[in-house]
């Protein structure tokens, strides 16, 4: 214990349940990092401000941020990184001289993990649904890749607020729209992959929900995106493989954001296959 000299971790309500743990951990005695610990940080809303405070002098370099904090813990850094504001969240934290520098490393994740499973971006026309955090990453990841991006969400004022926050940070051709979720049968003859930022299929509490409702038959022959890891197949992930579309879970992409945040840390590239494998035996310990 007294050897560990760079803490990092997980800030979120609740964290008890989270794989970056042995993801992180792994990926640090892979490369020999012994003087590394990545550990979890349970911090209910009203103590977030104090959490960032005093995270440093208690010996961490770094952390990651999860669901409720990725936008409220924003007023609470010294700065934002350029990938945070445009994605309207932060979910990386590093120390830099004398403050907390927020980053995103979700943006990063996203773009690769599509990539690695062979999707091009570029003129790809996708839907996006949800508004929040994860939304954002997406939209800015995709739209910045070249893809042509369809928002919506339950609330549209959220959708619209995403809008406008995600066209601060792209760097190319901005090319997204936003509909009402009434409109979700006619758009889905014009998509190619559908993405879900929700928490509808998360473990443990949603995971009978899907995003996408039961009366809008589901394309065929399209991709479907979950950004949901747990379950590693979700109730979305099923309606689209019975209607004949590929689906990809969201496993991949918490390697790459965590993969992307590790660098950020250590100034090393991480052995992503050995994350990847450290998750899954976590996943597959962890059920029940």
């Amino acid at each position: 214990m007294g050897d560990i000299k760079h803490r990092v971790g997980l800030i979120g309500w609740p964290a008890d349940h989270s794989v970056s743990p042995a993801m992180q951990n792994a990926a640090f005695k892979d490369l020999g990092l012994a003087d590394w610990e990545y550990d979890l940080l349970p911090t209910p809303p009203n103590e977030l401000e104090v959490r960032v405070k005093n995270l440093h002098e208690r010996g961490y370099v770094g952390a990651n941020v999860t669901v409720p904090h990725k936008q409220k813990i924003m007023p609470f850094l010294g700065s934002i990184a350029l990938s945070a504001r445009g994605a309207n969240a932060v979910n990386t934290l590093i120390w830099e001289e004398h403050h907390f520098v927020g980053h995103n490393t979700d943006v990063f994740g996203i773009r690769a993990d599509l990539e690695s499973n062979g999707v091009d971006l570029k003129n790809l026309r996708a839907l996006v649904l949800g508004a929040g955090g994860a939304a954002h990453a997406a939209v800015l990841a995709m739209t910045n890749a070249g893809a042509q991006v369809t928002i919506i969400n339950r609330h549209s004022q959220r959708a619209w607020d995403l809008y406008r926050n995600v066209k601060r940070g792209v760097t190319s051709k901005f090319n997204v729209a936003v509909h009402e979720r009434s409109a979700l049968g006619k758009i889905v003859s014009q998509v190619d992959l559908i993405m879900n930022c929700t928490s509808a299929g998360m473990w443990p509490h949603y995971v009978q929900e899907s995003p996408w409702p039961d009366e809008v038959p589901f394309p065929s022959g399209i991709i479907a995106y979950d950004m949901v890891y747990r379950p590693t197949v979700t109730r979305f992930m099923r309606q689209a493989a019975d209607a004949g579309s590929r689906a990809i879970g969201g496993l991949g992409m918490l390697v790459q954001q965590g993969a992307a945040a590790f660098h950020l840390w250590t100034g090393k590239e991480p052995n992503t296959e050995v994350m990847l494998n450290a998750a899954k035996n976590y996943l597959e310990e962890a059920k029940d």
